[in-house]
C-alpha cells in the first residue's frame, strides 16, 4: 500500500491496466485524488478511463476533486473549439430514476445553444432538445440557481455533463432504447461518447453496520420522500394488502395490521434483489451529491452510508422496507 501511494502518474502509465487499477484503488481508499487527477491528462486512453472512474469514486465518497482537463490539441490540427465557461445543471432524482438536465454550448459569432432533457438511470436519454439563447440570460439564470436555497439541483462543469450523457447513451444501447439520429448527431457534435454507467460503490466503512436502522429515516428527506416502488410493485402490494384486509379470516384490526406490515417487509425483500440494491445505491450516491450542493453534509453522509450498505450487504434493508411501508394503501 505504501509503495502504491508513492507512485507517480508516469510510473503508473507504464503499468498494465489491471495493475494500474490496483494502484488507483489504493489511492481511492486513502481518499487521495492527486494520482487520478494527473492520470486523467494521460495520453493513454485506457489509463484516462481508469482515472476518471477513480475520480468519480472519490467525488462520490465526499472528496473534493478538480475536474480533469482534456489535453489541448496542437494548433496545426485545425481551429480550436470555443471555450465553454457555462456550468451545466443536474436536478435531483425522482423515484423513477429520472432527472432533468440543462447545459449550454457556445456558438460561433455569439450566443449559445441550450440543451435540456431528461435522463433515466435505467433506460438512458428519455428526452432531449435544444434552442438558441442569450448568454447573459443563461448566466443570470445560473446565478439565480446558486442563490436559491430551495433549488434541488447542482451546478457542474460541462465535462461532468458529458460524462452523464455518455453513461445515458450506453444505457440506451444496452436496453435498445432508441433516441433518434438527430439527437445522435447533436451528441457527436458536442463531443459525447459512451461511458460505463456501472460505476462502483465505495466499500463499507466503520460504523455503517451500526447505522442500519437509520436507513428508514432517509425517507424523511425532501429528496427521497417522494420515492415510491414501481407501478408494478405497487399493484402487487395493493393486491396482497387487500387480500388480508378484505379476506375471510376473522382477524381483529390489530392482527390484520400486523400481517400487513409483515407482508410489506417481505415484498421489499423480494423486490430488492442484488441488482435492485445496486440501482438504489447509485441513486443514493447521486442524491448525496445534490444534497452536498445544498450544504447539508450530514444528510449526504447518511445517503452514502445507506448506499454502501445496499451495495455490499445482504442484510434486509430498513431503507427498502420503508420505501414500501410508506406506500401502504390506507384502510377503507
Amino acid at each position: 500500500m505504501t509503495d502504491f501511494l508513492s507512485m507517480t502518474a508516469q510510473q503508473v502509465e507504464g503499468l498494465p491496466e489491471a495493475k494500474a487499477q490496483e494502484v488507483l484503488d489504493a489511492w481511492v481508499k486513502a481518499k487521495k485524488p492527486e494520482l487520478a487527477q494527473a492520470l486523467a491528462a494521460s495520453a493513454s486512453k485506457p489509463h484516462v478511463k481508469l482515472a476518471k472512474k477513480a475520480l468519480y469514486r472519490l467525488q462520490s465518497s465526499g472528496v473534493t476533486v478538480e475536474q480533469p482537463r482534456a489535453p489541448e490539441a496542437p494548433s496545426a490540427a485545425g481551429p480550436q473549439p470555443l471555450k465553454n465557461e457555462f456550468p451545466a445543471v443536474l436536478s435531483m432524482q425522482l423515484g423513477t430514476g429520472e432527472r432533468a438536465f440543462l447545459f449550454a454550448i457556445p456558438v460561433k459569432g455569439g450566443g449559445i445553444e441550450v440543451f435540456q432533457g431528461i435522463l433515466s438511470d435505467e433506460f438512458g436519454i428519455a428526452q432531449f432538445g435544444s434552442e438558441r439563447a442569450n448568454r447573459n440570460k443563461y448566466r443570470k439564470r445560473m446565478d439565480e440557481l446558486r442563490a436559491d436555497d430551495q433549488a434541488r439541483v447542482m451546478l457542474v462543469p460541462i465535462e461532468r455533463m458529458k460524462l452523464e450523457l455518455g453513461r445515458a447513451i450506453a444505457l440506451n444501447e444496452r436496453t435498445k432504447t432508441a433516441y433518434g439520429a438527430e439527437i445522435e448527431q447533436a451528441l457527436s457534435r458536442i463531443g459525447v461518447s459512451p461511458e460505463d454507467p456501472d460505476f462502483p460503490i465505495p466499500p463499507l466503512e466503520a460504523g455503517d453496520a451500526a447505522g442500519r436502522e437509520g436507513g428508514a429515516a432517509l425517507h424523511e428527506l425532501f429528496e427521497v420522500g417522494q420515492w415510491l416502488p414501481s407501478e408494478k410493485d405497487l399493484a402487487v402490494l395493493t393486491a396482497r394488502v387487500d387480500a388480508i384486509r378484505k379476506g375471510p379470516l376473522p382477524l381483529s384490526f390489530e392482527q390484520k395490521d400486523t400481517r400487513v406490515k409483515a407482508l410489506t417487509r417481505e415484498l421489499a425483500h423480494e423486490v430488492f434483489t442484488p441488482e435492485v440494491r445496486v440501482l438504489y445505491a447509485r441513486r443514493l450516491m447521486y442524491t448525496a451529491e445534490v444534497i452536498d450542493a445544498q450544504q447539508r453534509p450530514a444528510d449526504a453522509a447518511q445517503c452514502r452510508a445507506e448506499a454502501r450498505r445496499l451495495a455490499h450487504e445482504t442484510t434486509p434493508s430498513r431503507f427498502a422496507e420503508q420505501l414500501f411501508e410508506k406506500a401502504l394503501p390506507r384502510p377503507k
